[in-house]
């Protein structure tokens, strides 16, 4: 039997805490592989990835963004040491990055797939990012502006992946709630979004008032993660706005879905998808779990099926959620819905399968 041709992924560090939307669709994708042998870009001494093979390229998990020192290890792994027959870049293009990668890929006369793995605020330029045999967009919004700001461009769109999602265990459950002071009877609603770069957490606070004026027991956890300095004094501002009794605020927990499995609706007003994956992965798991989630119909999230799309206007958000709150038959109908489309179309089996069939097409003999 012929050896399996190798694939290596280029990205973040693949290691605990999976809390980022790259490192989980790593993560998801080599780990349901079957025709080729996928390699990781790890951490020395970090814990094994189970069927993938981990290249110790790291020196740490690190932050959400590489340090300048991890991103020249990376390079210098890419240049030196890296044994595959394809390489799959996953990151958020930038010209650095693009402009390494493309003098890395020439020198090394390596396949490339390149996914973008959020896209960029501004596409004027983007041609100048792109250097793969094939480019894949993980929505048609972000292969549609590719198309309009790089003609002739071929982009390959294939959604973001989620893997089984297993129940948290009831007491790391209840820990968190307690931690949260949350009561027993409390309707809870989470904003898994930032809190300071688009609009989502705004959109969100502006909902408290009418919604807890339907739902006395109602609480909305901001549970947002931190991407510039200014985010916990945004957080603090917020809490100073509102009511301590519907309101709390938490950032970066261990594990955000022994909240949101409790919770009554995810709700994700966000504007502004710089830094994330194109359908936030925790918006998927939340699916996946038979959690409601409100999207913004906007954008990537506008073909996010199974969710309640919703438009800008507050009072469509305050409608919706009501409906979804007062009604235990609609609630049901979105559950079932969000399950059913993150099997159909995320399941990280079938998203595997399909960046499969473009690595062995692209390593194919060429004349």
């Amino acid at each position: 039997m012929a050896t399996p041709p190798r694939v290596l992924f280029v990205s973040k560090p693949i290691a605990e805490p999976f809390h980022d939307g790259t490192k989980c669709f790593v993560r998801d994708v080599a780990q349901n592989l079957e025709q080729v042998h996928p390699v990781v870009m790890g951490v020395r001494g970090s814990a094994p990835l189970a069927g993938v093979e981990v290249a110790p390229v790291y020196s740490d998990s690190g932050s959400y963004t590489p340090a300048l020192e991890e991103n020249v290890r990376a390079a210098a792994h890419l240049a030196l040491s890296a044994n595959a027959a394809l390489w799959h870049f996953v990151f958020a293009p930038n010209p650095r990055s693009s402009q390494v990668g493309r003098v890395l890929r020439a020198l090394r006369r390596t396949r490339v797939v390149q996914t973008i793995a959020s896209p960029p605020r501004d596409f004027t330029h983007v041609g100048r990012l792109l250097f793969g045999d094939v480019v894949v967009a993980q929505s048609r919004a972000t292969a549609k502006s590719i198309a309009e700001h790089a003609p002739g461009r071929e982009v390959e769109v294939i959604p973001p992946p989620v893997g089984q999602i297993a129940s948290r265990p009831i007491n790391v459950r209840r820990a968190l709630r307690e931690r949260l002071a949350l009561p027993d009877d409390a309707v809870v609603l989470v904003y898994p979004g930032d809190i300071e770069l688009s609009a989502g957490a705004e959109i969100v606070a502006a909902l408290i008032d009418p919604l807890a004026r339907e739902i006395p027991g109602l609480v909305v956890v901001f549970a947002y993660r931190a991407k510039t300095a200014r985010a916990h004094d945004v957080a603090r501002e917020l809490e100073r706005r509102l009511p301590e009794k519907h309101a709390r605020f938490t950032h970066t927990l261990p594990d955000v879905l022994a909240l949101i499995e409790d919770a009554s609706a995810v709700l994700f007003p966000v504007d502004d998808l710089w830094g994330k994956v194109d359908i936030p992965i925790v918006l998927l798991e939340s699916m996946r779990l038979g959690v409601p989630v409100l999207a913004l119909d906007q954008g990537p999230l506008s073909e996010l099926e199974g969710a309640v799309r919703v438009p800008a206007e507050a009072e469509a958000w305050v409608r919706a959620t009501l409906e979804l709150l007062r009604d235990p038959g609609r609630a049901a109908q979105v559950r079932e819905a969000g399950v059913r489309a993150v099997a159909r179309r995320h399941d990280a089996r079938e998203v595997a399968r399909r960046y499969e069939a473009l690595y062995l097409e692209l390593l194919k003999p060429r004349r």
